[in-house]
């Protein structure tokens, strides 16, 4: 059976958690179903422990963005695995697998990781390097700690809580879609905004630290793959359903202006688009607005109310007139 009959990634996720049997050992708080693991190591702070892969031709063409930027989004996407825990990066390792091509590559590849790291307090301090004979493969392994009190997971929404982002939605698709189209220098010069959110996607590590030290998320992830599937398994795995309202989703102006040229629509890029490395917030209703003030007003970042999680399994996308479908995955590796 292939990967895609048996059930996609998730399933192939769950698979590989029931061979590695975890179960027993005090010190594995989170493993497998998560952002990130956490990890007990004294001292009042769990180590976060994440790893990504970016392989090109999947999840980057090297013809439509700069290695600079290529390495800010590698260690980017790890990044705000991190702050989807709740917690602040520290060290990042970084295995990368290469044809042999300009040394430049990797210089500009790694001056992009350690800016973006930098920036976040973490830094680069080894991992591997290997040849192949066709595309690039980067795989960044992203430490980090948060106090025990601090550490939220993506299980614990209830029925009846708000449902918060942060930012807007669907930037970093059209993005992408502008680079597709009319590639890096006319994207630059054209939509400089989406497409810069498409190459250089800023992980919400202050935002995440804001909310949590509120003390009122009750359960929080980042949208990498977009709203449609990362609500969908934040519903899983709460064991709730959810009701978005289309009206209420921040679109930017930029992604307006960037979907009209492209004749796209913007709710179907806010709500199944990758890549924005927002977080997804579940907070009970009687604090969604405190929370939102205490985020905004700590790094001046909006947040905003969409929807509500219910009773039941299915996460739908309501319109105006009340009519409603299901919310439209997002990015799907099978």
């Amino acid at each position: 059976m292939l990967i895609s009959e048996f059930g996609g990634e998730d399933a192939v996720i769950k698979l590989i958690e029931s061979k590695c049997r975890l179960e027993g050992d005090p010190r594995v708080v989170v493993g497998f179903g998560d952002d990130a693991a956490l990890l007990r190591v004294g001292g009042g702070k769990l180590l976060i422990v994440t790893t990504d892969l970016l392989v090109e031709g999947t999840h980057f063409r090297r013809d439509i963005t700069d290695p600079c930027s290529l390495g800010w989004k590698a260690a980017a996407a790890s990044l705000s695995d991190i702050a989807a825990m709740g917690g602040l990066p520290t060290f990042g390792f970084v295995s990368i697998a290469l044809p042999d091509i300009e040394v430049s590559f990797v210089e500009q590849l790694y001056e992009g990781m350690n800016a973006v790291s930098s920036r976040f307090g973490s830094r680069v301090i080894g991992g591997d390097t290997n040849r192949v004979n066709g595309s690039v493969a980067i795989n960044v392994a992203q430490l980090g700690e948060v106090e025990e009190g601090c550490a939220v997971r993506r299980s614990t929404a209830r029925a009846g809580d708000r449902i918060l982002v942060t930012g807007t939605l669907g930037d970093s698709a059209v993005g992408l879609k502008v680079l597709a189209e009319i590639g890096l220098e006319g994207g630059n010069a054209e939509h400089p905004e989406v497409v810069g959110r498409h190459i250089r996607p800023v992980p919400r590590v202050n935002e995440a630290r804001a909310a949590v030290q509120s003390g009122l998320v009750r359960a929080m992830m980042d949208i990498s793959d977009g709203l449609g599937i990362d609500l969908g398994r934040m519903c899983q795995a709460s064991g709730v359903g959810a009701r978005v309202a289309a009206e209420r989703l921040p679109v930017s102006e930029s992604l307006r202006r960037a979907a009209e040229a492209l004749g796209a629509d913007p709710t179907s890029l806010a709500t199944s688009g990758g890549e924005d490395y927002e977080l997804l917030i579940a907070a009970a209703p009687e604090d969604a607005a405190a929370l939102a003030r205490a985020v905004e007003e700590a790094t001046g970042t909006g947040v905003s109310d969409i929807g509500e999680f219910v009773e039941g399994r299915d996460a739908l996308l309501v319109a105006p007139d009340g009519s409603h479908s299901t919310l439209q995955p997002g990015w799907k590796h099978f």
